[in-house]
């Protein structure tokens, strides 16, 4: 495990700091998170607690012949799971209550995913991206033509699901009674069936959609945040500086990161947009144009 001090570039202020746990040990967490170990907070005589952050991750070990290596997906999930990362460490949240990712269950996941689109960017790619016995070899540009094409192809049945379970999750908690006798496996199985794809016979899906609890109507969050990090992702495309663009990176820490919970969701959005939401982005991600 690493620990980095992460501090501003001019101001030299120390900001937190990030445990970095990439590879996986016996007895330890079997997935990919981001967890906030302590949260910043303003303390009443108006000193800042700094936060810590850890990145846990299980990546491929390096071997006696190569060090380690990560696939694309990999690599989108380090992005992925560092733009949680960075909405814990750049918190100014006055309470710890609303620092950080403490917001709103349907927004925690868009300024993560909105990182996964900096992938998608071959000059952001290549500042990283190579073969490791010879640093001049790069992703080549049609390799990532094709990577888009392959996402465009699947993307409707991707999204048709997500919009089946996520109806399925609202229904549920708000049309079933709890002094009702009803039949769960039908009532469930029809909504996949009218959306989706019909369940295989006999199943009974709902007996294994953990975010039936937890999420608690909540689990359209998901497609809702990849409509919001569309929208922010597109303010960097129209940057001059392109993904790198300083201007819009500091907009989005001071009006997303930095604000945490402590406004509403919808309002740091506008704040860092400078407009209303627009769903276009989203839109043209899933290949519609119009």
């Amino acid at each position: 495990i690493k620990a980095y001090v992460v501090s501003d570039t001019e101001s030299k202020e120390p900001l937190g700091v990030l445990y970095m746990d990439m590879f996986p040990r016996d007895g330890k967490y079997g997935h990919f998170a981001q967890f906030g170990i302590k949260l910043g907070k303003r303390n009443s005589d108006g000193s800042y607690t700094r936060p810590v952050a850890a990145l846990v991750c299980n990546f491929p070990k390096a071997t006696k012949n190569a060090p380690s290596l990560l696939t694309y997906d990999n690599v989108s999930t380090l992005f992925h799971e560092f733009g949680h990362a960075l909405h814990t460490l750049f918190t100014r949240a006055k309470y710890g209550r609303y620092s950080g990712t403490n917001v709103a269950r349907d927004f925690v996941e868009a300024p993560s995913q909105m990182l996964e689109y900096w992938l998608k960017d071959k000059k952001v790619l290549d500042l990283f991206a190579a073969d490791y016995r010879d640093s001049t070899k790069k992703i080549p540009a049609d390799f990532l033509e094709r990577m888009e094409k392959a996402e465009k192809a699947n993307i409707a049945s991707n999204y048709r699901v997500q919009v089946s379970y996520a109806l399925l999750d609202m229904k549920v908690h708000s049309e079933l009674k709890h002094d009702q006798t009803f039949d769960i496996q039908k009532f469930t199985n029809d909504i996949l069936a009218e959306v989706y794809l019909p369940a295989p016979q006999g199943s009974a899906f709902a007996a294994n959609f953990g975010h039936l609890m937890g999420y608690d109507a909540g689990y359209y969050g998901y497609a809702w945040a990849d409509s919001i990090s569309a929208d922010l992702a597109s303010e960097f495309e129209k940057s001059p500086q392109g993904y790198m663009g300083q201007e819009v990176g500091m907009r989005l820490r001071r009006e997303v990161y930095e604000v945490g919970g402590s406004i509403d969701a919808n309002e740091a959005i506008e704040n860092f947009l400078g407009r209303k939401r627009s769903l276009k982005p989203f839109l043209k991600r899933l290949g519609i144009k119009d």
